[in-house]
């Protein structure tokens, strides 16, 4: 049976890579994960540590990637590695541009440093 819509047919990407293999914000978020994943997961206040340590802060990867989060994206983050809620559990959730030391050091040992957006 013959797709509808051509453009569909899996026959038109196979082989085709994604034009962005290199997405500075999955990498960033993999480090978050494995850096201090299980902290924010155990404990609350570290999830309103890790949106105040991305709401406003632009983050600066070890090869040039610069990633930076609005509040509402922050949030979901937040949510995404916690395993529940959405952003609106963490949105605002604490002051803006604070980095945490431990999170700070945690995430410079994955290669990542960070500056306050102006």
């Amino acid at each position: 049976m013959e797709a509808i819509f051509p453009f569909f047919n899996e026959d038109h990407f196979s082989g085709v890579p994604s034009g962005r293999a290199h997405r500075p914000y999955k990498q960033f978020e993999a480090a978050i994960d494995r850096a201090i994943g299980k902290q924010i997961r155990s404990d609350g206040a570290c999830g309103v540590a890790l949106w105040s340590s991305l709401a406003n802060v632009q983050w600066h990867g070890p090869d040039g990637e610069v990633v930076s989060y609005s509040f509402r994206c922050a949030g979901d983050l937040v949510a995404w590695v916690r395993e529940e809620g959405d952003y609106m559990d963490w949105y605002c959730s604490g002051p803006l541009a604070a980095v945490a030391p431990w999170i700070g050091q945690a995430l410079a040992a994955e290669g990542w440093s960070w500056t306050v957006v102006a």
